[in-house]
């Protein structure tokens, strides 16, 4: 007969876990709307006004104008990717004291 280990006693609770699942995944949904808006907030899909004036004033002249597409993408993309990882190292470290506070925990007084 075949007896199954016990668990370690210093695994942490399924709660625990879930919580630090659902920080990481929030804390990186909202790294990507970071990243996402600010590059929004900084790039323009427009001629500026002085651009306007130029095609206005010069006979031939075209703003050249490029896209945000790319650069939104990349920085959702990066903004995701660090602020999960920041968060991933601070929930580790968490369950990494709890268990080790829960190891040690002080003996009754008799």
């Amino acid at each position: 007969m075949v007896v199954a280990p016990d668990e370690h006693p210093n695994l942490p609770r399924r709660g625990a876990l879930l919580l630090m699942f659902l920080g990481i995944s929030i804390s990186g949904i909202l790294g990507g709307l970071i990243g996402y808006g600010l590059v929004k907030t900084s790039c323009t899909e427009s001629p500026t006004r002085a651009e306007r004036m130029l095609q206005d004033t010069i006979a031939g002249f075209h703003p050249r104008v490029a896209s945000c597409a790319w650069p939104a993408l990349f920085a959702a993309t990066s903004g995701t990717i660090i602020a999960a990882l920041g968060a991933a190292v601070v929930a580790v470290l968490v369950m990494r004291a709890q268990s080790e506070w829960r190891g040690h925990a002080p003996k009754p007084a008799r």
